[in-house]
């Protein structure tokens, strides 16, 4: 069944031109990085609707698309530049859950990714923006799943 989902996802990824995106990330500066993301999170959404799966919410496609930029231009290009400043983190519980423990940010963690809509997404991002003046890749210094391994350990 995973072995389905991989390909399904693959299959939307290329529908999507992710791989196009992390190119141009990859060797020049993009102006306007949100209006993208939203093309291609839409694209990534249609895709895996037509390809019979039902429960593809805005909150999925952007975790698709960050999990692949993270891995195909910020892991690739070694240290950051300024234009891989603009890609987002991937939004999960774990991150959500250390991101509500920050004054001003309690609460933050009710959003449930998997079901954030596209107007919730947006929505998040400018929350997180406004409360650390920016919104991209760095937030992930809050993701830190051993320290949960660790809390539930005790």
């Amino acid at each position: 069944m995973e072995e389905c989902y991989t390909k399904n996802i693959s299959r939307a990824i290329t529908y999507s031109e992710i791989r196009q995106l992390a190119e141009m990330l990859s060797n020049e500066i993009v102006e306007d990085f949100d209006a993208l993301h939203r093309v291609h999170a839409l694209k990534l959404i249609k895709s895996l609707r037509e390809q019979g799966l039902k429960d593809v919410s805005y909150g999925r496609a952007a975790k698709i698309i960050a999990i692949y930029l993270k891995t195909s231009v910020i892991l690739r290009n070694g240290a950051p530049t300024e234009n891989i400043k603009v890609i987002h983190p991937p939004i999960d519980k774990i991150l959500l859950d250390k991101l509500s423990a920050i004054p001003g940010l309690k609460g933050i963690n009710v959003n449930v990714w998997t079901k954030l809509n596209k107007e919730g997404y947006w929505k998040l991002v400018e929350k997180l923006g406004e409360h650390f003046r920016y919104f991209d890749w760095r937030l992930e210094e809050y993701w830190i799943p051993e320290r949960e391994v660790q809390e539930k350990g005790k």
